[in-house]
């Protein structure tokens, strides 16, 4: 305010008062900033009439087209040791530590362990089994060899008896009839006595045999579930087979990678020791694209961390079944897998990446972007031009890919086609055109 003040107070005539506009447009505290705004309006008029913004545009080229389908996919190994996790019975497996994931083990290093509490508790039963067993046995020995005394004892009284009858039996020859009767009576009481005496000290003996071992075969059972014990002690706690890099399998349950804490299976893996010096990128297919994928096609593998590391590939295989696709999508996948062909230590397994399959190479084709390309009532067109003047053609379309399509004719390489249609307003709706949609080749 006081600027604008000083000025028009320099401008007045010291004695009439009235403004001399001479002096005050040359005063150039005036007039610069005049030139400023005529400068301004000038460089606004030379810009394009189209809501003033520049249209994008692309250079129509002759090149090799590649037609292409996109996938998303992981990196794993080849080949890889699988740390599984034991079968046990009646055991819970119980997670309580597991090798950070990424490091590098040796052969004997612990990857995985399990809680040891069911398993101890379980060894200690065993044995206790055992020593009752142990215990059965020593009992049946003593009272074993007692019996076997007594009727040792039993039996050569018997055969004391027996003798003793046979000898009276000799001398009674010479003596009455009846007395000569009554040893030969005894003789062969004595004689049955005998003999019952031997076949109950056989008898026994088969008896005690037959107990032996079947509390030998029960102690030996018993010894085998003490070592079955002890191994699934031991099995608590998982080794590295081999060297290599430590990457966590996929708990069943979950869906998730496994982690300190989860429950398992017998048998489930949970630690992979991968080979690195082959990998392949694991991917899916929707059923609606499988058909026009077979092995042996190139691929190109981009990791997602490192978008300008890319690596040769080939479709290794292609399921011959469909899975259930992850959400609530109807479409069945199925599973590809691209081996990659070179080696390289960025190469680690569980990263994310971007599969693109070559279906297909033209060559020597003239293509552009397919949001070059306006659908309108049926037909064709692009808008070729730049600067602000642009011109309508209409186009003959052949293959396309993901981003860019063939033009088989109404264009010449080199020209320069609009990314949009510039005779509509950017937030104006359109009206029976189509800009960048999906059409057939």
């Amino acid at each position: 305010m006081k600027y604008a003040t000083d000025t028009l107070a320099d401008a007045r005539d010291p004695k009439t008062g009235a403004i001399r506009w001479g002096k005050l447009l040359l005063d150039k505290r005036v007039y610069i900033p005049i030139l400023v705004l005529l400068a301004a309006a000038a460089v606004w008029a030379a810009l394009p009439s189209s809501a003033n913004e520049l249209i994008p545009t692309y250079e129509v080229k002759r090149e090799k087209f590649l037609v292409t389908l996109t996938e998303s996919g992981e990196i794993r190994a080849v080949n890889a040791a699988n740390v599984s996790a034991p079968r046990v019975r009646r055991i819970s497996l119980k997670i309580v530590y597991l090798a950070p994931e990424g490091d590098y083990v040796q052969p004997g290093d612990t990857v995985c362990r399990f809680d040891p509490a069911e398993a101890t508790i379980e060894l200690r039963e065993e044995e206790s089994e055992l020593e009752v067993k142990m215990s059965e046995k020593r009992r049946a020995l003593a009272d074993h060899k007692s019996t076997m005394t007594r009727m040792t004892a039993d039996l050569k009284s018997a055969e004391l008896s027996f003798e003793l009858s046979k000898l009276n039996l000799e001398q009674m020859k010479y003596e009455a009839q009846s007395k000569q009767e009554e040893a030969r009576l005894t003789h062969q009481r004595n004689e049955l006595e005998l003999e019952k005496a031997r076949q109950s000290v056989e008898s026994q003996r088969i008896i005690q045999r037959s107990e032996m071992e079947k509390i030998n075969l029960e102690i030996d059972q018993n010894r085998g579930d003490v070592e079955r014990a002890r191994r699934d002690l031991e099995s608590m706690t998982l080794t590295a087979p081999r060297e290599g890099l430590v990457v966590y399998g996929r708990n069943w349950s979950t869906g998730r990678k496994m982690a300190v804490g989860d429950e398992v299976w017998g048998g489930m893996p949970i630690v992979q020791l991968p080979d690195l010096s082959a990998m392949e990128s694991e991917t899916y297919v929707d059923e609606v694209d499988v058909g026009r994928v077979s092995a042996g096609l190139r691929a190109v593998v981009t990791l997602d961390a490192f978008q300008d590391s890319s690596f040769e590939g080939v479709v290794k295989s292609v399921a011959r079944l469909g899975k259930d696709k992850e959400g609530a999508s109807a479409l069945k996948v199925f599973e590809t897998i691209i081996s990659i062909t070179e080696q390289s230590d960025v190469l680690k397994p569980g990263m994310s990446t971007r599969n693109k399959i070559i279906l297909n190479e033209i060559d020597d084709v003239l293509f552009v972007p397919q949001e070059a390309v306006f659908e309108k009532f049926g037909k064709r067109y692009v808008y070729v031009g730049d600067n602000g003047a642009f011109e309508e053609r209409e186009v003959t379309l052949g293959e396309k890919s993901e981003d860019f399509v063939v033009i088989r004719e109404g264009l010449e390489e080199g020209e320069r086609v609009t990314l949009r249609d510039p005779t509509i307003d950017i937030n104006q709706e359109t009206d029976g055109a189509t800009n960048g949609a999906e059409f057939p080749s």
